[in-house]
């Protein structure tokens, strides 16, 4: 580790990541002046501008501060890229507390919570009640999912930050790798442009099966961004209606689609390349089993066939969508049908989406890498293994990072499950669930999360919610950043 340090000029470091964190900064300063908006159509929400008005400008000064000299940033390599978005994330969620402390009077740890919840795109909730909060406040909620879904950094990328290394590194930083267009601005604008429109065709259809506007654009926000906030206790339950859960699920299995594929839809104005794209297809292999058992055990209960065929099918396409919302309470789910969702949730949805969980591709890969282990051990020495999985080549190096990570996330999962179990008492099911549900950045719960679980908990939910979204490298290199190479500065 000391060589480590030695080989690292961390005042350049500084230099390089206050300026990329300042850039990105006045964009989440930006993103708080957008709810005030929403006072043109409730004026007596007025009172509470205040919330948002002052934080945001607090936020562009000090990004502009910050990025003053960000003229003179020649290059970013990985590793300050990384740290950038792992700070970003957190003190984006940190900065946006202010409307939770003050309009809705919750504690700084259940604000920064909700706060981290909402960017992440997980959608677990310290707030009950929701329909007597402020239209402007539960705008906030799905605002913050809305962007966080296609990332900060992404949100940056197509309004400040200027063409070439910084871009690329930071959008790599953020778990992002496949590009639509040559050009990384204009891949950027791309999926920001294919975002919105999705995002108001979620809102008319929503809108035309019974929603009003408000609930009909929330919830395409958060549906699309795969977030799940919703602005009723009883989240899509509420609307006991089955067109709405249609149009539900068509959002979820939108956000968790890649969007390379989204982009070739639009494109050649075909479905073919979304039946083609390998994701999809593994997306429908899991689907399919974990909707049988899921339904079998829903029956098995008493439940009516129609009732179990819809929440069978919701809720295995939001766990493996990873949006979170829910049509029925899980909380009296049979032990198999949480493990089920359970395990969707670790699975993820497709790289390139909007959906968290490990991820559809490299499950993929784990499954046809052992493939190719038994194929080198039964062809002769010397044959030609092509790793390939769909259109996607792979290398070794590829399949080690993948196996690399996912052990890591599985060592993240396994030590939540356990923290959890014995503090809360609850049961292996119920704790892996939850904690499945907040690294996964999902959102679904059987009732764990709440204002009232132990303060050290939430802060562990924060950090697996943020551990998550970032997929865990960008925040163990900003962890042991903070850790072994602050100190050297302040020795100096």
């Amino acid at each position: 580790m000391l060589e480590f340090r030695k080989r690292i000029n961390v005042s350049d470091d500084i230099f390089v990541v206050r300026n990329l964190i300042g850039a990105i900064l006045q964009g989440v300063g930006l993103a708080y002046l957008v709810p005030v908006l929403l006072v043109w159509f409730y004026p007596d929400q007025i009172k509470y501008v205040p919330y948002f008005a002052l934080p945001g400008m607090a936020c562009i000064l000090l990004g502009a501060w910050w990025s003053r000299h960000s003229d003179k940033v020649e290059d970013v390599n990985l590793r300050q890229a990384m740290v950038a978005a792992a700070f970003t994330w957190l003190f984006a969620s940190l900065v946006s507390v202010v409307p939770f402390m003050g309009i809705a009077d919750m504690s700084f740890v259940d604000s920064y919570f909700e706060s981290m919840s909402a960017w992440t795109g997980t959608g677990l909730t310290m707030m009950s009640n929701l329909s007597s909060y402020p239209k402007v406040l539960l705008f906030w909620r799905a605002w913050m999912q809305w962007l966080g879904g296609i990332g900060i950094v992404l949100v940056a990328l197509t309004i400040l930050i200027r063409p070439g290394v910084a871009a690329a590194r930071l959008y790599r930083a953020e778990a992002r790798s496949e590009r639509i267009l040559p050009n990384l601005v204009n891949t950027s604008k791309v999926i920001f442009e294919i975002y919105l429109v999705l995002t108001l065709v979620g809102t008319y259809l929503y809108y035309i099966n019974g929603m009003n506007l408000f609930d009909a654009l929330t919830h395409s926000m958060t549906g699309l961004g795969t977030g799940g906030m919703s602005t009723h206790d009883e989240s899509i339950g509420f609307f006991h209606s089955p067109a709405i859960n249609a149009v539900t699920i068509f959002l979820m299995i939108m956000g968790a689609v890649n969007f390379t594929v989204h982009y070739k839809l639009f494109k050649n104005k075909s479905l073919k390349p979304f039946f083609e794209d390998i994701q999809v297809r593994y997306m429908f292999v899991f689907l399919i089993p974990a909707v049988t058992i899921i339904g079998y055990s829903l029956y098995s209960i008493g439940k009516a066939l129609g009732e179990v065929i819809q929440e069978a099918v919701f809720h295995a396409v939001s766990a493996i969508s990873c949006t979170g919302f829910q049509i029925a309470s899980l909380s009296s789910y049979p032990e198999v049908a949480k493990f089920i969702l359970a395990i969707l949730m670790v699975i993820g949805g497709g790289a390139g989406s909007t959906a968290g969980g490990i991820k559809l591709i490299r499950v993929t890969l784990m499954y046809e890498s052992l493939k190719w282990t038994i194929e080198s051990a039964i062809l002769p020495r010397g044959a030609v293994i092509k790793r390939k999985v769909g259109n996607y080549v792979f290398s070794e190096e590829d399949i080690q990072e993948v196996m690399s990570f996912t052990m890591t996330y599985l060592a993240f999962l396994l030590f939540g499950t356990v923290y959890t179990m014995l503090r809360v008492k609850a049961s292996l099911t119920d704790a892996l669930f939850e904690v499945a549900s907040a690294q996964g950045n999902v959102g679904l719960s059987i009732g764990i999360t709440s204002p009232a679980m132990p303060a050290d908990l939430k802060v562990l939910y924060i950090l697996l919610m943020w551990i998550g979204r970032l997929e865990i490298f960008s925040t163990l290199v900003f962890i042991i950043s903070v850790v072994f190479l602050l100190p050297r500065v302040k020795r100096k």
